[in-house]
């Protein structure tokens, strides 16, 4: 079993100091809480600003996307257009790489035609309304990654998709 790692912070600002200590997620709350009261505008700033959260948004992936070693898996049975397949696709690769599981945030139009099931024709037609639309993005290495719009237009598919198309558990 591998023992849960513990994020440690001491924080000096001015007359003002802390330490925190737990869960990286935690942490890093009660460190943003800890700036707004020091710095109230913070607080605005963070009202006004859309930073995706890791964990919440892989809660909200499972029965769409699995996240292994080799990138991510569609899950089995869903029947997507293939707008929401590539960005859930690329959603999952994002997810991967940022916790340390897959190898690469990106992905090739060959790859995320396998991922999809979708044909790489398909995926070829819609890449260039993605890239558009500013949901995707095309890297120099000549791969696709989702941008931060992309990762919001995504969540928000997600919410809409979850009743009626899976259940939370089922991949």
């Amino acid at each position: 079993m591998s023992e849960q790692k513990r994020l440690r912070v001491h924080i000096e600002f001015g007359e003002a100091k802390a330490d925190f200590e737990g869960d990286i997620n935690l942490v890093f709350e009660a460190i943003v809480r800890f700036f707004a009261q020091i710095y109230p505008s913070l607080e605005v700033a963070q009202k006004i600003t859309y930073a995706p959260n890791l964990v919440e948004l892989a809660e909200k992936l499972a029965g769409f996307v699995q996240i292994t070693s080799e990138g991510p898996v569609s899950a089995a049975g869903l029947d997507l257009s293939a707008r929401d397949a590539v960005c859930l696709a690329l959603l999952g690769s994002y997810i991967g790489r940022k916790l340390g599981i897959a190898p690469k945030e990106t992905l090739s139009s060959v790859e995320l035609a396998k991922i999809t099931g979708k044909a790489r024709k398909t995926i070829s037609n819609e890449i260039p309304r993605l890239t558009s639309d500013g949901l995707v993005e095309k890297t120099a290495e000549g791969e696709y990654r989702i941008t931060t719009l992309g990762i919001r237009k995504t969540e928000d598919t997600v919410k809409e998709l979850r009743p009626s198309t899976v259940k939370p558990n089922s991949a």
